[in-house]
């Protein structure tokens, strides 16, 4: 069997029956159209536990007002503009990362802490999502489409590159080489999805680096193979085959979902002679997906703690901003005239008396600069 890396939810969707009170949406109102005018995500503060989160200046569709981002190791929030409590107005989608952080009781004890910090009224809850991810490190693995066997009936759709815009937000995307297939998925949403990828190459190609920290991996290793296997149950598969609703049904019956779906879909071992998939081996990879999937899957969660995940991102901001720096100081300096001798030779020294006359000339300016990105940065500076 290969080499288990990781093996955790990645995403979990909860519907909240509740309304925050009326100075929060109004707080948020004030901060949505801020956000709008300035066209970039605004700080904003709401509850008696004063929460911070990044307003957006927009809403989404189902009537959610507002869209607010409490962090990296937060969710992304969404908000009715309605006060009654009865109703469901508020929806809730944790980040991956707070998952990998914080494991399923963690994020789910978190959600109900920011709830309360919030100053938001409860009276129910449901999930509407679950997906299940086991990262393995893998030893010259190719994917194959037509090693899976599947219900006649099951969409399978094949990825080679980018996908379109259209496509499931949470489907991964990466360079194309040549042909060689990067990703399958089974099935559709909201029922039952089985996606296998390349997840090295997703985590490189959308600067997730915090993964390899969690595997425990080399970065640089050109040998190195992490596929995953990720089962995606959407709110149909959830409610209405398994009746799971709020999150002690959750915790009773997410892994009779998970087994069910590596049961009835199979990934087939490589070149077998008998036309016969019931009589045909199952690959590795697949068995031991199913191997993780018999145990208790909310007990799964990384060893990447949230002060080693801020640190990763810091140290990522850092490197961004450092060749901004470059970058733009060399195009200043060419802009001006100077050669690249001068450029070489000076460009240190003339770049801070440029920006030191700046500071001092427009320091307005630069006080609102500040501001601004210290509240972009605000989760993790």
């Amino acid at each position: 069997m290969y080499k288990l890396l990781y093996a955790g939810f990645d995403t979990l969707d909860v519907a909240f029956a509740g309304a925050l009170p009326v100075n929060a949406l109004n707080a948020l109102e004030k901060a949505r159209e801020e956000s709008s005018e300035r066209q970039e995500p605004v700080l904003a503060t709401i509850g008696p536990g004063k929460v911070n989160m990044h307003v957006s200046g927009y809403g989404m569709r189902g009537g959610y007002a507002y869209v607010v981002d409490t962090g990296p190791l937060g969710a992304i929030w969404r908000f009715k503009k309605n006060l009654d409590p009865r109703e469901w107005n508020i929806f809730v989608s944790p980040r991956a990362t707070m998952l990998l952080a914080y494991g399923y009781d963690g994020t789910r004890d978190r959600l109900w802490k920011s709830l309360a910090a919030m100053g938001a009224r409860v009276t129910d809850h449901s999930i509407n999502r679950a997906d299940f991810a086991m990262d393995f490190q893998t030893h010259g693995f190719e994917l194959h489409q037509d090693q899976f066997a599947a219900h006649s009936h099951t969409k399978v759709s094949p990825h080679w590159g980018k996908q379109d815009k259209w496509c499931d937000p949470n489907q991964p995307s990466a360079v194309l080489r040549g042909r060689q297939l990067e990703s399958v998925t089974i099935g559709k949403q909201p029922g039952r999805q089985i996606i296998v990828y390349d997840k090295r190459r997703e985590a490189i190609e959308k600067q997730k680096l915090f993964w390899f920290k969690a595997w425990d991996v080399d970065r640089y290793d050109p040998n190195l193979e992490v596929w995953r296997v990720e089962v995606r149950a959407g709110k149909r598969e959830i409610k209405d085959k398994y009746q799971i609703r709020r999150f002690k049904d959750f915790e009773a019956g997410i892994g009779d979902v998970t087994v069910r779906a590596l049961q009835d879909v199979r990934y087939l071992a490589d070149r077998q002679g008998d036309s016969n998939v019931t009589r045909q081996e199952v690959h590795p990879l697949w068995i031991s997906a199913q191997t993780v999937s018999v145990t208790k899957l909310i007990e799964y969660r990384s060893g990447l703690t949230p002060d080693q995940f801020i640190e990763i991102e810091r140290d990522r901001a850092k490197e961004l901003y450092s060749k901004l720096i470059i970058g733009n100081a060399i195009g200043y300096g060419v802009s001006v005239g100077l050669n690249n001798e001068e450029i070489v030779a000076q460009l240190p020294e003339f770049t801070a008396k440029q920006l030191g006359a700046l500071i001092k000339d427009e320091p307005n300016q630069t006080s609102k600069a500040i501001m601004r990105c210290r509240e972009k940065l605000h989760f993790i500076a």
